[in-house]
């Protein structure tokens, strides 16, 4: 018999619980520090949970290489079969984020849990403090019963108030894992010189993130302005892009808010009309009155991104020179490590739960 802890009961825990139940010889603990199991999933993609995308490249990570060699071994079509097998049955909407049919994220947390077999337990309200090798096993939180395996799922502090932030996965800090500084990924940014009463306006635009006039990233989405910076999908991607600078100096934002108006000129429409107020939300109006600026190129400097506290993923954690192909940490015998745990972050999407699954996958392969 192989007594397996898993540690965190998040989207990659509870699949990778799942895949083992399946397995002869298997008795497996889940040890989960809240009170209920797969929180973030049952919040994420708006409480309709975007596991997947039908469209999976490397390029939307940021360790493109390494993900490369996971696609090769767990694509779209991969999962999609394994939840199939589980009786989940999906559905993708016309730009590949793939959804639970019932378009209800704690469907996913439901099939999950009932595919667990007697041979599962979870421990909710049990947080992992220590984590300690024990000859050749290994003991958890100094309790009696030690384990063969260790399965390490607790994710990062991603959308946690900073109070809960302090000393989150401390029970790794005895393993001396090279690991990259936690930042926040997937959230707004504020600016420079920028107007706080645009708060509660609501654009399509094409955003530019650019470095010294050099494009980094470029994509067209919905823009939310908040009364501190700016937020909406788009954002956050170049979030994502922004995060993998190294040196993130002299970083600007350019909003084309005519994307899709080529035709339009701008200074013809003031002379005839006066204001701008035909094709620009009235708040942007006002503020090109007071400053006139360019619809097709509003730019304002990058001070900083928000806050890990209101971040959907992070980027950082153990480095992926530490695992190897299957997650197992190459220092340290019967340990793996996935989903969030790891050096990898990727767009909005369904891409970071997706990585979670198939990281959950490949550790659990036979």
């Amino acid at each position: 018999m192989t007594h397996t802890a898993i540690i965190g009961a998040g989207a990659a825990g509870l699949f990778a619980a799942k895949r083992l139940s399946a397995q002869k010889g298997q008795q497996i603990t889940i040890f989960e520090k809240s009170s209920k199991v797969g929180t973030k999933l049952r919040a994420s993609g708006g409480g309709r949970a975007n596991i997947l995308n039908t469209s999976i490249l490397p390029s939307h990570y940021n360790n493109a290489e390494f993900m490369d060699s996971v696609l090769k071994r767990a694509s779209y079509a991969t999962l999609r079969d394994e939840f199939a097998k589980m009786g989940l049955l999906l559905t993708a909407d016309e730009e590949g984020r793939v959804y639970p049919a019932t378009l209800f994220a704690a469907t996913v947390v439901n099939v999950l849990l009932e595919q667990l077999g007697d041979n599962v337990s979870i421990a909710c309200d049990t947080p992992v403090l220590s984590l300690t090798p024990d000859h050749g096993k290994w003991k958890i939180n100094n309790e009696k019963k030690l384990f063969d395996r260790v399965i390490l799922a607790s994710g990062s502090p991603a959308g946690m108030i900073p109070k809960n932030q302090a000393g989150y996965n401390n029970y790794l800090s005895d393993l001396q894992l090279n690991r990259k500084k936690l930042t926040p990924s997937l959230t707004g940014f504020t600016l420079h010189h920028y107007p706080s009463f645009l708060f509660g306006c609501r654009v399509r635009a094409e955003v530019s993130l650019l470095q010294e006039n050099h494009l980094i990233f470029k994509e067209k989405g919905e823009v939310i302005f908040k009364e501190d910076g700016i937020s909406g999908i788009v954002i956050l991607n170049c979030s994502a892009y922004y995060n993998r600078l190294s040196n993130k100096k002299n970083c600007q934002l350019s909003l084309n808010l005519l994307p899709d108006d080529t035709v339009t000129d701008i200074k013809k429409q003031l002379e005839k009309f006066g204001s701008l107020s035909g094709i620009l939300h009235p708040k942007l109006c006002k503020w090109h009155e007071k400053k006139p600026f360019d619809p097709r190129n509003l730019s304002w400097e990058i001070k900083d991104t928000y806050g890990i506290e209101f971040a959907q993923v992070c980027s950082g954690g153990i480095c992926i020179d530490e695992l190897d192909n299957n997650f197992h940490l190459k220092r340290f015998p019967g340990l793996q490590a996935i989903g969030e745990m790891v050096d990898i972050d990727g767009v909005c999407g369904g891409y970071n739960l997706f990585f979670a699954f198939a990281s959950a996958y490949l550790a659990t392969q036979i």
